[in-house]
């Protein structure tokens, strides 16, 4: 279990300190990547969180969620309601490049 939390650990870094580069974009969570589970959720400004998601599996086949996550209240708490955020989930068999080329993806979008 320590290998594969340490994998994930590896992989959060890399997106989550991707994302804090690209104009436009809000990553919502702890700044200590160890604090965080293998989620994250951010929203990018001028998009409608479900119009970002369909971009990014229709043009790039990258799988998201988006919305509020059955959690409404967190929504607000953060202020993503009523439209919420785009969430990218992790695993172990997820690659550095893969992150990569999802960071590439968002970039691309978010210009």
């Amino acid at each position: 279990m320590d290998k594969v939390r340490e994998h994930e650990i590896g992989l959060m870094g890399r997106l989550v300190d991707g994302l804090l580069r690209i104009p436009g974009l809000t990553v919502y969570g702890p700044n200590d990547i160890r604090n965080r589970g293998a989620v994250v959720s951010f929203t990018v400004q001028n998009w409608q969180p479900a119009y970002f998601g369909a971009a990014l599996d229709q043009s790039f086949e990258i799988a998201c969620r988006t919305g509020l996550h059955c959690a409404p209240d967190a929504a607000r708490t953060i202020g993503a309601f009523p439209l919420g955020t785009i969430r990218l989930s992790l695993s172990y068999l997820n690659t550095a490049e893969q992150i990569d080329l999802t960071l590439h993806a968002v970039g691309r979008l978010a210009a």
